[in-house]
């Protein structure tokens, strides 16, 4: 019975070594069966601990980290095994040369050493490149993974990041804000009578409108600033490093960009406004509270009237659970 470790590195070793005593090909699953049992690790319970519905993407990325995981303990437990092997034979061609008398068995000794260090030399270096193979793999992995997640966070109509990426993005700016300078504010703004421009202008039209000043904020933000959808009719603006007087002159400039610039839709412009509520981030504030506050803010410019800004003062400031 093969006892157990908990080093990695002489896990691998093991692994290998009776992969090898068994004559079973190195393959990744031979090789993970054997390191899970020489670990003491239930793979099948292991497995069963995941996800019952695991996306495609993921489990794929997933099982392809873990082969090139895999290649890299074949790798270094490989190297390890051959600089033990090499190490030997110099010690053992030491001890040859120390009780050598002969001129010919000394030159014959050092070339022993020669070409074993030779021989080492070419094993760690092929390994080097083996294991910045590897390094260059798991480095397309994680760019891959981080292109699905803008994909994942991203509203499919408007490009704007989608409201499932908000409590992180939030939460971190918050965060940083609240270590840093505590500048932040976030402008929260709703489209005016959104819904009666489809009954006027036919399907589609308003959805025309939602593309139209989502590409008019992207055009007007800062590359730092977020803009999030953040319902149907709703954009979020997240603007770091940014005071009340900042934030309403950046709203200012996006409205008055989309009256000057309206959609037009089948050969017809359309007439469309936003009424919006803005607040800076308090002392020991937190998210919930600070999106609560620019909500309130916002539905007092929507009861002004239309096309109003409107920012949030301590009044709005209420306990977020």
């Amino acid at each position: 019975m093969v006892p157990r470790t908990s080093a990695p590195a002489e896990i691998a070793r093991t692994a290998l070594k009776r992969l090898a005593e068994l004559g079973l090909p190195p393959t990744p699953e031979n090789y993970v069966r054997f390191y899970y049992d020489i670990a003491g690790v239930n793979q099948t319970a292991s497995d069963s601990a995941g996800p019952a519905n695991p996306d495609p993407t993921s489990a794929k990325v997933v099982a392809e980290a873990q082969h090139a995981v895999i290649d890299a303990a074949q790798t270094t437990a490989s190297l390890a095994d051959l600089i033990q092997d090499h190490n030997a034979d110099i010690r053992q061609s030491l001890d040859h040369l120390h009780r050598a008398q002969q001129k010919d068995d000394i030159t014959h000794l050092l070339g022993n050493i020669i070409d074993t260090a030779t021989a080492m030399h070419g094993s760690v270096s092929e390994s080097r490149d083996n294991l910045s193979r590897l390094a260059s793999a798991l480095q397309e992995m994680r760019e891959d993974m981080a292109a699905t997640r803008r994909i994942q966070e991203q509203d499919k109509l408007t490009g704007a990041q989608n409201r499932q990426s908000l409590d992180d993005l939030l939460t971190r700016e918050v965060k940083r804000a609240s270590s840093y300078d505590g500048r932040l504010s976030i402008a929260l703004i709703d489209l005016d009578n959104i819904g009666q421009i489809n009954k006027q202008h036919g399907e589609g039209a308003a959805d025309r409108v939602l593309i139209h000043i989502a590409n008019l904020a992207k055009a007007v933000l800062r590359q730092q600033d977020y803009l999030v959808r953040y319902s149907n009719e709703e954009f979020l603006l997240v603007l770091p490093d940014t005071e009340i007087g900042g934030c309403r002159y950046l709203l200012e400039r996006l409205r008055q960009v989309f009256q000057k610039n309206p959609v037009i839709y089948k050969n017809k412009p359309l007439d469309a406004t936003f009424s919006a509520g803005i607040a800076q981030l308090a002392d020991e504030e937190q998210a919930p509270n600070l999106l609560l506050r620019a909500d309130h803010a916002m539905r007092r410019a929507q009861s002004s009237g239309i096309n109003q800004t409107e920012i949030a003062d301590n009044t709005d400031r209420k306990s977020v659970v």
